[in-house]
């Protein structure tokens, strides 16, 4: 069964030796070490973790990617409560970030870093107390609303390309700001496994448009983030692959 691919120079991100990112905790000589991971439902506390080596040693050094230098993707489980956040580093290298799991249920969490030039994503589930009721995705669609916005999203299969186009109130939304360097920010997982991929938009096109490479069949949701009015904004598709 093909994986994702890997495709760098394309903003491509999945994890080493091609097999998709985020599925343990540990992989490629890195390990994330976490603190507490069971949470208060709706309550803001703080996540604290560790990157360590093959050595069990306390990695400090971590390469800048897209203004930072980790990234912090935690979704529920059932593809919902998705976050994208940006941790901060103390002397002693533990990562901290302030974190709310808005309800009860099971979420996972992606380290999504880079050091020493290669690029890695390692992943730790964490646990909001309660009475959990999961959601059914959303059926398959080519069209999302957030915020008053208008999201759509077309398939280049030959090029394994997906394409966005962002409107608002009808009009076409072109002058989008840059987020984190970029024009946007795509996290794909799918459903079942919760394989991880983080793509950036592909350079010297005028279209909101990215490289995917060649998903195993499966069902995914995707996220795409974009920054207009000053605002973050992410719109949420859910992507039949059948091939």
């Amino acid at each position: 069964m093909n994986e994702f691919r890997h495709g760098e120079g394309n903003g491509h991100h999945v994890a080493a030796h091609g097999a998709p990112g985020g599925l343990a905790i540990s992989t490629a000589g890195y390990t994330m070490d976490s603190g507490s991971k069971t949470f208060e439902a709706s309550r803001e506390e703080t996540f604290e973790f560790r990157i360590l080596d093959q050595a069990g040693r306390v990695v400090h050094d971590f390469d800048e990617q897209h203004g930072e230098r980790m990234h912090l993707i935690v979704v529920r489980r059932d593809l919902r409560r998705f976050q994208h956040l940006h941790p901060t580093q103390d002397a002693s290298g533990a990562w901290t970030v302030r974190i709310t799991l808005p309800t009860a249920g099971v979420y996972h969490a992606f380290a999504d870093f880079q050091t020493a030039g290669a690029r890695h994503t390692l992943g730790a589930d964490l646990f909001a107390a309660g009475r959990f009721e999961p959601l059914a995705l959303p059926a398959p669609s080519t069209r999302a609303r957030v915020d008053g916005y208008e999201v759509t999203l077309r398939e280049r299969g030959a090029a394994n390309e997906l394409r966005f186009t962002v409107r608002r109130d009808g009009q076409p939304v072109d002058d989008l700001q840059p987020y984190l360097g970029a024009r946007g920010h795509l996290v794909m997982l799918r459903a079942g496994d919760l394989a991880y991929e983080h793509v950036h938009p592909l350079a010297g096109t005028p279209a909101l448009a990215f490289a995917t490479g060649e998903p195993a069949p499966g069902t995914y949701r995707l996220f795409l983030q974009f920054r207009h009015g000053g605002t973050v904004h992410t719109a949420a598709f859910t992507r039949e692959v059948t091939r």
